[in-house]
């Protein structure tokens, strides 16, 4: 009886996910989208990109995987964002929706807006409805993105110099191949490299620092607006690590672009970020400035976080950790994710699921221990 019930269950979830991938299938085959469909304004123009009530999902043959929830916050002009929680979280999907690089029609966006702040033309674009050759003028050229794993993001069987001066070409088709040439070159010699003979060198000659600013000097080629920085210390030792965060400081200052900084690193995040957003299960559990997450965390997970750094000066036989697992993202459940690992949970955590509610003018956080303590007036 059990079997009968579970194979009914299974068909109808593929029945939903063959819907959804031929609706994605005939959204993908448009050749072109007229403008009207995704312009649109911004809330406050002051903000490079703005995330609103977005939802990306997966659609699997045992289920929806609600890999982001409803997120909403934004970025502003000239500002780095940190955005923190563990693996599993919805940071990086949150980025690659950003790109629109998700995996389909398997991963979708399934809806909310991301407004992006065209400065080149004076618009506002809805990323999530525009067509695919909007997204390719877009992509490395106005927002670019540093990708976790160099060795990985890097082509073995292209030189630097292929790979490098592709992309400058791509969005720069006026350009001979000398000028390109020479951009590629100033644009290493921005992230600290000056030997020429780079261009002709392969991946796998170069050592991990070296990738990494190849990959930076990839992604900042086009002087873009908004760069994404998916772990950009990931396997790097501490010196170069400071090395490569004072060059994405430098540089976010020379060309006055916004970094939208993705990290499980909080000290990278304390040293980088303006504001910082931590999420959980796919969900904003907490954002504020840097001082108020820092000096003052109101979110037990947050809290947890913190607790789970190791500190200077301080001997313990063992570090804290955040007891439990993070909850299946399959048919989560309707009260607060974080409940089953929570060590302040209240009466109230067994309702529905608490809502984001502001403490000041720009920290919010999402829990019942704070649903009495909202600003009157506050504002994101």
């Amino acid at each position: 009886m059990a079997d009968k019930a579970q194979k009914k269950e299974l068909r109808a979830i593929k029945k939903f996910n063959a819907a959804r991938y031929r609706e994605y299938n005939k959204t993908m085959k448009r050749k072109k989208v007229p403008e009207s469909k995704y312009l649109t304004r911004m809330k406050n123009p002051d903000n490079i990109i703005e995330f609103d009530d977005l939802r990306t999902y997966f659609y699997t043959n045992v289920g929806t995987v609600k890999a982001v929830d409803g997120v909403t916050f934004d970025i502003p002009k000239g500002k780095t964002i940190g955005v923190v929680g563990e693996s599993g979280c919805g940071k990086s999907v949150t980025s690659l929706s950003v790109m629109r690089l998700l995996q389909g029609p398997q991963g979708q966006i399934a809806g909310g807006q991301i407004r992006f702040n065209q400065q080149s033309t004076g618009r506002a674009l809805d990323l999530t409805k525009a067509g695919i050759k909007e997204m390719e003028k877009i992509r490395g050229n106005e927002i670019s993105m540093i990708f976790q794993e160099p060795m990985t993001t890097l082509n073995p069987v292209f030189t630097i110099g292929d790979q490098l001066c592709e992309c400058i070409s791509l969005h720069n088709p006026e350009m001979g191949k000398k000028a390109v040439e020479e951009r590629a070159l100033e644009t290493l010699k921005m992230v600290g490299i000056v030997r020429e003979g780079i261009l002709k060198n392969y991946p796998h000659e170069l050592s991990g620092g070296m990738r990494q600013r190849v990959v930076i000097a990839m992604a900042l080629s086009c002087d873009p607006q908004l760069i994404i920085a998916d772990e950009p210390t990931t396997a790097l030792d501490v010196t170069i690590q400071a090395q490569i965060l004072d060059l994405l400081r430098d540089l976010k200052d020379k060309i006055n672009a916004s970094i939208m900084l993705i990290t499980h690193d909080l000290g990278v995040v304390a040293e980088m970020a303006d504001y910082v957003v931590v999420m959980y299960a796919g969900r904003i559990v907490e954002q504020g400035t840097a001082d108020e997450i820092f000096h003052h965390p109101a979110h037990p997970y947050t809290i947890g976080l913190m607790k789970s750094r190791p500190m200077l000066n301080t001997r313990v036989d063992r570090l804290y950790s955040i007891p439990g697992n993070v909850p299946n993202p399959i048919n989560l459940p309707e009260h607060c994710y974080f409940k089953n690992r929570c060590e302040s949970c209240v009466e109230a955590c067994n309702g529905k699921y608490p809502e984001l509610v502001s403490l000041t003018k720009t920290h919010k956080v999402s829990c019942y221990l704070h649903q009495n303590k909202q600003e009157t007036g506050g504002e994101a």
